[in-house]
């Protein structure tokens, strides 16, 4: 396997996890609709396990849950500007059911960060003003998305060539790497 670049990827990834500076901080996410059309979203990175398991929080009625309860495999996108890096991770995404583990997280937010989970109305809702946006006092829709990568695309644009490698995950849990052509 192409360690170096395996590693590049990982270490840019836990950077984005907790540096919230960090161009892999915000990435997209893309699921599948009911429809079958895809959808995108940018979405915050809030840790990232040793075998890469990239964790979001989100609220349990938005589309994204959904969506991955109908279809749970995934595509996320990461860019960094200054690097020239993408990375490009093909995975399969479920919401944490641990009520012990959601409630610890939600524990040890902060006040701002809880209120993106407070609102009456669902995300996606549509209303007249801003001022329409209720919040609740008791009752909170706060979940955890986990995604397990099975494919990640590492791609470095430079001069004189790009390098892209492609990482696969095999069944007794390795991974493999090829080149591709950029």
């Amino acid at each position: 396997m192409n360690e170096q670049y395996f590693d590049i990827a990982r270490t840019e990834l836990q950077e984005g996890a907790k540096d919230a500076g960090h161009p892999f901080h915000f990435f997209t996410l893309a699921t599948t609709g009911i429809n079958q059309v895809p959808r995108l979203r940018t979405v915050v990175l809030r840790k990232v396990s040793k075998d890469l398991t990239l964790t979001i929080f989100t609220d349990k009625r938005s589309r994204k849950v959904t969506h991955i309860k109908e279809h749970n495999k995934v595509c996320v996108l990461f860019y960094h500007p200054e690097k020239l890096l993408q990375l490009k991770i093909d995975g399969v995404a479920y919401m944490e059911s641990d009520q012990k583990k959601l409630q610890k997280i939600w524990d040890s937010m902060d006040a701002p960060k809880k209120k993106d989970y407070l609102t009456a109305k669902e995300p996606g809702t549509k209303i007249s003003h801003l001022e329409q946006i209720e919040y609740l006092d008791t009752s909170q829709h706060f979940s955890v998305m986990h995604i397990e990568p099975y494919k990640i695309e590492y791609l470095k644009l430079k001069r004189p060539n790009h390098i892209r490698v492609q990482y696969s995950l095999t069944d007794g849990n390795k991974w493999e790497s090829s080149f591709l052509v950029p």
